[in-house]
């Protein structure tokens, strides 16, 4: 009668920890891709923020002229910068009686995220007095 070997040769343990060591190595770049996805966008939201906050600004704190306004949030390496331009309206609407100047608002907001600068715009209109 034949004798049937028991358990695992050295070859095909040596195969199955090789397969077992590239799984988890594509599983921690995957998770640490991840990671750093998730820095990046907690990085843009609190960009977000900081444009919206200098945006609702304008108009109340920063005078509606044309120009450009610029500070930095303290203690977080993020700098905004507000600029405004008035804008040219046709003709027709150039003639109304009214004494109003629409700008255009553009927010840019800097940072440092590593060795790479990153920014984020957002912008809108405003009225402001004619000149």
């Amino acid at each position: 009668m034949f004798q049937s070997n028991k358990g695992f040769s050295l070859l095909e343990v040596l195969v199955a920890f090789v397969v077992m060591g590239l799984v988890v190595g594509v599983l921690l770049q995957l998770f640490g891709s991840s990671m750093r996805s998730v820095a990046l966008a907690d990085e843009y939201s609190f960009a977000i923020q900081v444009a919206e906050s200098r945006l609702a600004a304008v108009g109340n704190e920063i005078e509606v002229e044309e120009g450009n306004v610029s500070g930095e949030e303290q203690g977080s390496g993020y700098r905004w910068e507000v600029q405004m331009s008035p804008l040219e309206l046709s003709e027709a609407l150039e003639k109304l009686p009214v004494a109003l100047q629409l700008y255009r608002v553009e927010v840019v907001v800097t940072w440092q995220s590593g060795d790479n600068s990153r920014e984020f715009h957002l912008s809108s209109l405003r009225f402001g007095e004619a000149t």
